[in-house]
């Protein structure tokens, strides 16, 4: 059920595994009939298709237009990255290179059908429902699949252009109504896709959500006239929406297949539905030719693209945040800053990642921070990661930018975190002291013990926070800075509020690494970040060296200013902190 990309390269694997195979794809639209303008591959996904089937893999790479840059459109600059690999092309053009192969191979296509009643499949070994995001099959057995979807609360609009954007390009442009993003690359010689986003407030102020097409056309001329050279926008169908993010408990039933964005979707700032979508088809085709029977092959399905699939979820949620939030950064951030924070912004891709691809970026990035380092800390600097750099706290200036808990931490470290003032220290680091109650007294002891900085571990209680705070301040030392713990996992704006408060007390650094695992540390880290723009005061996350979310990333793109590093994270911590610079 589907005439899309999933449901035509899936009879496509098939019917080239076995020519016997009867398959049927049946679609509601014409043949000719498409929405939204084109559609974008990065270079390892077209490996996919080159191992799946090499003909296809051959017709799309001889119709689709390549680069390698990411333009940033920001503050009056264009901050271009390059390396990074990508091809775009036109999606009526992918979908009749589907249909050809199809027809070529023998698939059976019914256009223009409308599907209400599986029913008439009854003596069908398989039901593959490749019916999009709206999937009717999905809804109408929703007590089988288990659906959640999200609706986004930004507004966006898929147009086109017959502006041939040079590189995938991001514009960020502030009018009288509020800040617009654009998501632009090229699919052909001749034409873009365009499309533009916004918070709903901006869009009705615009009063957008009264126009139609031609209105929201000659909009979009208007507010891009220069970055579109005179060149045209074009619209199909392109109605105002709000991003569904669709998640299943099931995928498959019984001889039922949810693929493709009717069993997950993924924002499209980055990217990857179509991707998702033919991938499944890839696995699922290749479960069902090797297992015996369809159950397995479903189950195993399932089983193998899931975690991927969930794993590509999170990234592209962390990315639509930072979209639906980007007025946090728009102006706060200076231009590279801005630039990094975007390319990084899903957290998979490193900072070593990013200097594999574009090492003159990274350069410029790590000479910006370190100059910001040198004088947030009065010490000379020499350009390195910035982990490595250094970081002030009231008098005390901590080496470098990582944190480790207990006696056993490594010696490489800023900052030691001790849960006892009698705890062994067998390294050079500042050392940090964690109390859990009784502070005025902690406090004290702590201060005679040579403690460099006091962490609070309070009560969730913000007005317990709040006399723990006072209590131990009244009795530290000035000139010796005090942290405070808060559990990210809490009331977010309660939390941000608490921020505000504390900082205007004279609180120097709040702790957010969660500890729990990886998605605790991404929670901490979007918090973090709310916090140090919002709040204005220094933050400690947990992220890792080699893993991802990687130290150097988040502390770079201003996410955080302190990184705990956890035990299990730091068997190549030295070589990381001597890492070269490669430009």
């Amino acid at each position: 059920m589907g005439g899309g990309p999933a449901g035509l390269y899936f009879a496509i694997l098939m019917k080239q595994a076995d020519p016997s195979h009867e398959i049927i794809v049946v679609e509601r639209n014409g043949a000719d009939d498409t929405f939204g303008f084109g559609v974008v591959f990065s270079d390892a996904t077209l490996d996919n298709f080159r191992a799946a089937d090499r003909e296809t893999h051959t017709a799309i790479t001889q119709a689709f237009a390549h680069w390698d840059d990411i333009d940033t459109h920001y503050g009056g600059q264009i901050l271009r990255s390059t390396g990074h690999g990508f091809a775009g092309m036109s999606r009526q053009a992918l979908l009749t290179i589907l249909q050809r192969r199809c027809a070529a191979l023998g698939v059976t296509l019914r256009f223009s059908t409308e599907v209400d009643d599986l029913a008439r499949y009854a003596d069908a070994d398989l039901v593959l429902a490749a019916d999009g995001a709206n999937s009717w099959v999905r809804a109408t057995h929703a007590d089988r699949f288990g659906p959640q979807i999200d609706w986004r609360p930004n507004r966006f609009v898929w147009l086109g252009t017959t502006f041939p954007f040079p590189a995938f390009t991001f514009i960020f442009k502030e009018d009288a109504h509020g800040l617009w993003r654009v998501h632009a690359y090229r699919y052909n010689r001749e034409h873009s896709t365009f499309i533009l986003e916004t918070t709903e407030a901006t869009w009705r102020r615009a009063g957008l959500d009264r126009a139609d097409e031609a209105a929201t056309a000659a909009f979009a001329e208007r507010l891009f006239a220069s970055e579109l050279a005179g060149h045209r926008i074009l619209t199909n169908r392109s109605v105002w929406r709000q991003f569904p993010t669709v998640r299943n408990a099931r995928w498959h039933d019984r001889r039922v297949v949810l693929v493709g964005d009717a069993a997950h979707t993924a924002h499209f700032s980055i990217g990857s539905g179509t991707k998702l979508a033919m991938e499944d088809a890839i696995a699922l085709a290749h479960h069902v030719c090797v297992r015996r029977d369809v159950a397995t092959a479903l189950a195993a399905y399932e089983a193998e693209r899931r975690p991927l699939v969930e794993g590509l979820q999170r990234a592209a949620q962390t990315s639509l945040e930072w979209f639906e939030e980007t007025e946090r950064y728009h102006g706060r951030l200076e231009p590279l800053q801005f630039a990094y924070s975007l390319l990084t912004r899903s957290l998979r891709v490193s900072h070593e990642n990013l200097r594999t691809r574009d090492p003159k970026l990274v350069a410029a990035v790590e000479d910006w921070f370190a100059a910001r380092a040198a004088a947030q800390s009065g010490r000379a600097v020499v350009t390195a990661p910035p982990m490595s750099m250094p970081f002030r706290l009231r008098e005390v200036v901590l080496d470098n930018r990582l944190v480790a808990e207990g006696p056993a931490a490594p010696g490489s470290v800023g900052l030691v975190v001790l849960t006892a003032v009698d705890q062994p220290r067998r390294h050079g680091a500042r050392l940090g002291l964690r109390l859990a109650g009784d502070f005025a007294t902690g406090a004290r002891a702590a201060a005679q013990s040579g403690i460099d900085v006091l962490e609070l571990d309070v009560a969730d209680d913000p007005r317990a926070t709040l006399r723990a705070f006072d209590a131990a301040r009244g009795v530290w030392p000035m000139a010796r800075p005090i942290a405070v713990r808060l559990a990210a996992d809490e009331d977010v704006d309660a939390l941000v509020e608490l921020a505000r408060v504390l900082a205007a007390r004279g609180c120097d650094l709040l702790s957010l690494a969660a500890g729990r695992d990886a998605a605790a540390d991404l929670a901490a880290i979007a918090l973090s970040e709310r916090i140090r723009h919002e709040a204005g005061i220094p933050t400690l996350v947990g992220a890792g060296v080699d893993a991802r979310p990687d130290a150097d990333s988040v502390l770079a793109a201003g996410r955080a200013d302190l990184c705990l590093i956890r035990s299990s994270r730091v068997p190549s911590l030295a070589s990381a902190m001597q890492r070269p610079l490669w430009a």
